[in-house]
């Protein structure tokens, strides 16, 4: 089940400047509003982590995590569901794109593979993988990130964006929530401790905004931007695959 976000990405692209300037006015004229929901009321202001309503709060800092690592993203890359980070971040340096799917259900993959099962994606194949709100809904970690591994180039980087402080969603199957150090953890068993980064994105404040249905924009930079890693919204990890 895809959030409201994933189906309009597509038709939203090239229309995102435009689309960010609106989302701005809107967090500017909400954000008093919103600021007392935080506080009143125990039901969130959204149930699609604020994708119904604006720039989900994660969302921010998984995109922040990106634009840090964007010189990462080049070459022979590979996405999941779609193309749209790789497109935004590769700015030019991409040589060729691919996007994965667990089945045929996404006529936008290039490549069909259940990475948890043997499959046909060759050794060594891809220069960047952006992962990104995906393990956290996969039972068999252990062997997704084997795999991940398997089918990056030596030196290849993955790019790896989880939740921490989040709400479940019902229907969405998610099985995982990921602390910083659990995320260098599970990427560090193929990958090797030298070889891995993470990073915890967001705070106190921020964390109670993600699980009330706030969005970004109803929040300062300076609130959004602080740094607090025992209430991550966002884990995100960057691990490099071993030169041969």
């Amino acid at each position: 089940m895809k959030t409201l976000r994933q189906i309009l990405r597509p038709y939203l692209r090239p229309y995102r400047s435009t689309v960010l300037k609106i989302l701005k006015v809107y967090g500017t004229l909400t954000a008093p509003y919103a600021r007392l929901r935080l506080n009143t009321g125990v039901s969130p202001m959204s149930y699609l982590w604020g994708s119904d309503r604006g720039l989900p709060i994660h969302q921010y800092y998984l995109e922040q995590f990106l634009e840090e690592n964007s010189g990462s993203i080049c070459g022979h890359c590979l996405e999941f569901l779609d193309d749209s980070y790789t497109v935004r971040f590769g700015r030019g340096k991409v040589e060729k794109r691919d996007i994965l799917h667990i089945d045929s259900t996404n006529p936008n993959a290039t490549i069909v593979a259940d990475l948890t099962k043997p499959n046909s994606i060759q050794d060594n194949l891809f220069d960047c993988i952006i992962c990104t709100h995906v393990l956290h809904v996969i039972f068999e970690l252990d062997k997704t990130v084997s795999e991940l591994y398997r089918i990056l180039k030596p030196g290849g980087v993955l790019l790896v964006g989880v939740p921490h402080i989040s709400m479940f969603g019902k229907g969405f199957h998610e099985l995982w929530r990921f602390t910083p150090e659990g995320l260098h953890n599970v990427l560090a068993q193929h990958f090797g401790r030298e070889n891995v980064i993470t990073k915890g994105y967001g705070n106190s404040l921020t964390a109670a905004g993600e699980i009330r249905g706030l969005v970004a924009y109803e929040f300062s930079k300076r609130e959004l931007d602080y740094c607090d890693e025992r209430f991550a919204v966002e884990v995100c990890g960057r691990a490099a695959k071993r030169q041969e």
